[in-house]
């Protein structure tokens, strides 16, 4: 999606949203979990360095939190009332190197900050769909340390495991197609 004036929405030397600013969002500051040298700090757990209102080290602030951003901030489709002060969910890129399970790779996750009702609110629905539709990356759901993969489900998601089992020729195909792109295969 473009501006109107034809220019590119995105600062392409950073990933981010030209001109979407976390403002008074300090979400991340308290639902990440963050084992760093520099920073060590349990999810849910509001930082040390927070104000409440913002960074009280921002010039020195480490690297992780430097380079960190939310999909509000990097996916201008977003609209700017699922920033996550005001949605209740922080949507992110996320790894586990090494992954527990495939899928864990790189994922998108939706994090419930204080009630898991939040994914049901219809712009936090309308988010997860659209990560679940445009279907390159698994969609987990997390809330008070318990995680739940959404996307893939059921037979497609056994069928990326062991494409010979799929239910069908179909299924089987668009599996090892899924593994293909995720770089599996």
């Amino acid at each position: 999606m473009q501006h109107s004036s034809g220019e590119n929405p995105t600062d392409t030397a950073t990933g981010l949203v030209t001109g979407r600013e976390c403002g008074a969002c300090i979400a991340c500051c308290q639902i990440l979990e963050i084992n760093k040298p520099e920073l060590t700090k349990a999810a849910n757990v509001l930082c040390p360095h927070c104000t409440g209102t913002g960074c009280g080290i921002y010039l020195e602030r480490p690297d992780i939190c430097r380079t960190w951003f939310c999909l509000w901030r990097r996916i201008e489709v977003m609209p700017d009332f699922l920033r996550p002060d005001i949605s209740g969910v922080v949507f992110a890129m996320d790894a586990h190197d090494p992954p527990r399970v495939i899928f864990e790779r790189y994922y998108i996750v939706a994090r419930a900050m204080s009630d898991v009702s939040a994914f049901e609110a219809p712009p936090v629905k309308a988010a997860i769909d659209m990560f679940i539709e445009e279907g390159s990356l698994p969609v987990w759901l997390s809330f008070d340390g318990m995680k739940q993969m959404i996307y893939p489900n059921g037979d497609f998601a056994a069928a990326i495991l062991d494409p010979d089992t799929a239910s069908s020729p179909d299924v089987a195909a668009k599996a090892r197609n899924w593994r293909t792109k995720y770089g599996l295969d």
